[in-house]
């Protein structure tokens, strides 16, 4: 029995019928599927070595947020120490965070000081630096004082945020004044330090909006 069999020209529309059908429902999968968020909307945390070692306790607090994490031993807010059995010195934070330029977001978080101990030069230098950059919130984490030399940097930061309209201080050194548990070494942190921390982090970003 013969079966009509459709021409070559109706072969080929029917090709171009099924190809415009195909794009036209992925192009709906890519239109309807929410963008992952970029780094320019993600609240960004630079930290030294207390949150270097808590990184774990912070993302399993934070992680649904989209904190940036960005955190070395030894930096400091101009000037690193040197890594302990490497010879090396990390990028300060001010450095970090011009080569982070058109990335960062709305809010950076900044919990450096306790390397190099900056004064009004320092914190005014970062501080121009991210307002050059367009960021419009900036909260700076203060230092425990359980080590002598700490209490002239939080005033300094206090002082700052009388200058500085988008700073605001977190007031670690009230929180976790008392809590010698919480401390291996006046500094960083133990286990229950760093859920201490992570928590208080978790509270203070709430509180910002």
């Amino acid at each position: 029995m013969l079966t009509d069999r459709p021409s070559p020209r109706r072969r080929r529309q029917r090709v171009r019928h099924a190809l415009a059908g195909v794009t036209a429902l992925a192009l709906l999968l890519v239109t309807s599927s929410p963008a992952p968020a970029s780094a320019r909307t993600r609240p960004y945390l630079l930290g030294d070595s207390v949150v270097a070692w808590s990184e774990a306790a912070i993302e399993n607090r934070l992680g649904h947020t989209g904190l940036v994490i960005d955190a070395l031993a030894c930096r400091g807010v101009v000037a690193s120490c040197v890594v302990p059995g490497q010879g090396t010195r990390p990028p300060s934070g001010l450095s970090t965070i011009k080569s982070q330029r058109g990335r960062l977001g709305d809010l950076v978080i900044i919990e450096l000081g306790y390397n190099d101990r900056p004064q009004r030069r320092a914190i005014d230098r970062v501080m121009q630096e991210l307002r050059d950059q367009g960021v419009s919130r900036v909260a700076w984490i203060n230092l425990s004082e359980r080590r002598s030399g700490y209490r002239d940097t939080n005033r300094a930061l206090m002082a700052a945020s009388l200058r500085w309209s988008e700073l605001r201080v977190l007031d670690w050194r009230s929180y976790s004044a008392g809590r010698g548990s919480w401390f291996i070494d006046g500094v960083h942190l133990t286990s229950k330090g760093k859920q201490a921390f992570a928590h208080f982090l978790a509270q203070s970003i709430a509180r910002l909006g």
